[in-house]
């Protein structure tokens, strides 16, 4: 199932994996090593020549050092049929173009290519993960287990620490609300209380609340006090409520935390998805040419002498 969601791993470079028996081995176990060839193109030139087109190579193939060991490989004769390697690449694409002889078979050329040179490269994967603070090799489904674990327990923080804000600004506003609605009478404390230390245990008293209230009452200016500000105050009280009981609702509830991953993964989506780069061919779709080995023609003199011996 994993594998028609995640068909294989995607490389900045691109490329083409080889086959799915590597990639099936890395899900199940943490380990296995994909193939990747480079993409490639043939174009016709000059009426009856061909050149190679390189468009993507493997993760990690330096360019430079594949277009030496290709050039080294055609002056030691171990690649034939190759007259020019450019490196043709601009800032918008990469692109190596490799002009090949005049009647050089361009399908069994590349076989060798891929067999001598990085165009085909492997790349091991090895899932070794910390876990509660201990290495651990894990398969892709043990994996995504352990970060949705992971992911639930930060959502139930940052919401617990939401929440815990929310009740400390609702036990403000709460104790804003009980001197907003009966003002004259705050006022009528305040101008009875002969010692200015006295004021605060006296609204205390007053109106039964707590000094972290009062104080905080205590901060509003005068021309706060008006028609509106306390229509305000008391409108974000009721939306402090309803957003106390959601966060409660939710931190009760493991299959909402489970639908914020899911919204949050999705935002990511949105924002940072892109078109895979790498291609993914079957076994079934590989079309492998067994790269015969080319025999010179030359004239050959056989000896065989009175004594048996043959040269």
């Amino acid at each position: 199932d994993l594998m028609e969601h995640i068909s294989g791993p995607d490389f900045p470079t691109g490329g083409i994996i080889m086959g799915r028996s590597g990639i099936r081995a890395a899900y199940a176990t943490g380990r296995g090593k994909v193939v990747v060839r480079a993409r490639t193109e043939f174009e016709e030139f000059n009426k009856d020549r061909v050149r190679i087109i390189v468009t993507e190579l493997p993760y990690q193939v330096n360019k430079r050092q594949l277009i030496k060991t290709m050039a080294e490989q055609v002056e030691d004769k171990r690649l034939e049929g190759i007259s020019d390697i450019r490196d043709e690449t601009d800032k918008k694409s990469l692109k190596i173009t490799i002009d090949l002889k005049r009647g050089i078979d361009a399908d069994k050329l590349m076989q060798k290519l891929y067999k001598q040179t990085p165009l085909e490269d492997s790349f091991s994967c090895n899932f070794n993960v910390l876990v509660d603070g201990y290495p651990r090799v894990y398969g892709v489904k043990d994996l995504l287990i352990e970060w949705i674990r992971f992911r639930g327990r930060c959502v139930f923080r940052r919401v617990s620490f939401d929440l815990e804000k929310a009740k400390n600004r609702l036990h403000l506003l709460k104790g804003l609300e009980k001197i907003l609605l009966d003002i004259d009478k705050a006022i009528t404390i305040i101008r009875k209380t002969e010692e200015e230390s006295e004021v605060v245990p006296n609204l205390m008293i007053g109106f039964g609340i707590d000094e972290i209230q009062v104080e905080y009452v205590a901060e509003i200016k005068l021309r706060h006090l008006n028609r509106e500000y306390i229509l305000k105050r008391l409108k974000d009280i009721e939306n402090l409520e309803k957003s106390i009981a959601e966060m409660e609702e939710i931190l009760s509830s493991k299959a909402k935390i489970r639908k914020i991953i899911i919204a949050e993964l999705n935002d990511v989506i949105k924002k940072y998805g892109k078109e895979r780069k790498t291609n993914l061919l079957y076994v079934s779709e590989i079309d492998e040419e067994s790269a015969e080995e080319e025999i010179p023609d030359y004239p050959v003199n056989l000896f065989f002498t009175k004594d048996g011996y043959f040269k």
